[in-house]
């Protein structure tokens, strides 16, 4: 087997034929070339996505790994599976909808050594162009970027977290156990994870990767995102009962929050001047009951239609770092 590389970049798929050959082009053009394997989880994509992956990855990458599956999990635990096989000291996690910049990668990683951190945020820029008409342009000098060594407060109290674009430590996301499979789209929980078990974050003010105009937007389902959203919190206030009471405070508020915009929109069965109180609350910096918590987690659960992976498909991190 080949020296373990610095970098392994895992990028979870689902229905992304259209945009997989720019994306894999995108990744080919790092400068300079890093020393890097690839492994792409297909989420038991309908349409060409594998064959486009074992035709063209291959082709244009070093060390390429495709896992195809026969059940769509939901992309947290398609993270999780990719990263349970990867082999660098870095991950590097994006979306595969995603172009990143030719020198994206190379630059989060002399932040990272820069300024001792083990996670590196890049944000992503939304075009309305398709994939084709395209073409990343390197950034040429380390962008403006903040650094901070409570990561878990810059992540509550920030924007923009949500988008994958990180550059983390292998060993981080170990021990922060990965993404939470209880909850199927990644885009809350994984920062959130990550930032109560790093040290330090380095998050960049200026896109690094690029959104082009796609039709396949797991985010586009309200309701789920939702659900997703507050148990990505909730989850965190249950599991991790020593985080700091600011941290837990401003946790609570946004589960609050996330309740009441769910109430007005996706039709939470929960009764609207509670939880307005409890959002008022929570946005004065007063405390939110953990009662309220448990009654609005009860109301999420009860919602028809979420998608939420099967047990049986929440597959293990290294049985050495086993999940928190």
């Amino acid at each position: 087997m080949p020296a373990s590389p610095e970098i392994s970049f895992v990028i979870p798929v689902y229905n992304k034929a259209d945009v997989l050959p720019y994306v894999i082009r995108a990744l080919a053009a790092q400068q300079p070339r890093p020393d890097a394997e690839y492994i792409f989880v297909d989420d038991a994509s309908s349409d060409a996505s594998v064959a486009v992956l074992e035709r063209e990855a291959p082709a244009a990458l070093r060390m390429v790994t495709v896992l195809r599956n026969t059940g769509n999990a939901g992309p947290s635990v398609r993270l999780n599976q990719g990263a349970a096989q990867a082999r660098g000291r870095l991950l590097c996690l994006i979306d595969a909808d995603e172009l990143i910049l030719p020198d994206a990668v190379a630059l989060m990683q002399q932040a990272l050594q820069l300024h001792d951190a083990d996670m590196a945020h890049g944000k992503v820029i939304r075009s309305t162009l398709p994939p084709a008409q395209i073409v990343p342009a390197a950034l040429g000098s380390m962008p403006d970027c903040r650094t901070g060594d409570r990561p878990l407060q810059m992540i509550l109290q920030g924007r923009g977290f949500v988008r994958m674009t990180w550059l983390v430590e292998t060993a981080l996301f170990r021990a922060a156990g990965g993404c939470d499979t209880r909850i199927f789209i990644q885009d809350e929980t994984l920062p959130l994870r990550l930032a109560a078990k790093a040290h330090r974050l380095v998050d960049f003010r200026g896109g690094m990767t690029l959104a082009p105009q796609t039709t396949s937007h797991l985010s586009a389902d309200k309701r789920q995102q939702h659900h997703d959203r507050f148990f990505a919190y909730y989850n965190l206030l249950a599991d991790q009962p020593a985080l700091p009471a600011k941290e837990r405070q401003l946790i609570a508020a946004t589960c609050a929050s996330i309740a009441w915009k769910a109430v007005r929109r996706s039709g939470l069965p929960l009764a609207q001047f509670a939880t307005l109180g409890a959002y008022l609350q929570g946005k004065a910096g007063m405390a939110v009951s953990a009662g309220f918590l448990d009654r609005a987690a009860a109301a999420f659960r009860a919602l028809p239609g979420i998608r939420q992976a099967a047990p049986s498909m929440q597959p293990l991190l290294s049985p050495s770092a086993p999940p928190s």
